[in-house]
């Protein structure tokens, strides 16, 4: 063989090699490729029951909202979320919630972010739920999800109690003759087609006995 055509044998053996090497790659990538595909598959289950649970919590603090705030969901390729928006005299409050799997696609992050401008009150940022894809941590979740919204609601109360005092339906109890806002009665009762407002149980049993009811 001519110091030439050793020459090209050796190019083409150091050609191969990397043709080769680009091949294991290839099949290496399409291997993670397909398995993240059903690792994502997995994680859609597992998206669906977190949606599933989050959905009802997230309807009911929209329905105690009502006009004070509007309600934007986004959808992504593996990510889902819900914004309120809360609009007031006394601040901007944007609370979101939102679902997505973490880099490796094995645990499932249930993340609330809040934000309040201007920064007059102390609140947490940022909170996560973190649970693997499966099986997904439901009763965890539910608890979770339950804290951050009754929370929220304690702050957002904080921030406009006055407001939502001035604002109230001011009722009284017959018995203790106090008056004090509607939405705060500890108990009522249909006497004479009409709804009695009570401070709590005891009046009511009071004002029961006071009409001759048999039963409170």
């Amino acid at each position: 063989m001519s110091d030439v055509a050793d020459l090209s044998a050796r190019m083409d053996k150091v050609l191969f090699r990397v043709k080769d090497k680009t091949k294991e790659e290839q099949q290496s990538r399409l291997k993670e490729h397909q398995d993240r595909q059903k690792l994502l598959v997995e994680y859609e289950k597992a998206q669906s029951k977190v949606i599933e649970i989050a959905k009802p919590r997230l309807e009911a603090l929209a329905k105690k909202a009502g006009d004070r705030a509007t309600v934007t969901p986004t959808v992504s390729q593996t990510r889902r979320a819900a914004t309120f928006e809360f609009r007031s005299t006394k601040a901007y409050i944007t609370l979101s919630f939102s679902v997505a799997p973490d880099a490796a696609v094995e645990n499932v992050i249930v993340e609330q972010d809040l934000r309040i401008v201007p920064v007059l009150w102390k609140f947490d940022t940022h909170s996560e739920f973190t649970s693997r894809i499966s099986p997904l941590d439901e009763a965890g979740l539910k608890k979770w999800l339950d804290d951050r919204i009754v929370a929220f609601v304690e702050l957002y109360v904080q921030i406009h109690e006055g407001e939502i005092l001035e604002k109230a339906e001011y009722v009284e109890d017959p018995v203790a003759k106090v008056r004090f806002p509607k939405f705060a009665a500890g108990a009522t009762l249909e006497h004479g087609g009409q709804t009695h407002f009570f401070i709590d149980d005891k009046t009511r049993q009071e004002f029961a006995k006071q009409k001759g009811l048999a039963k409170g």
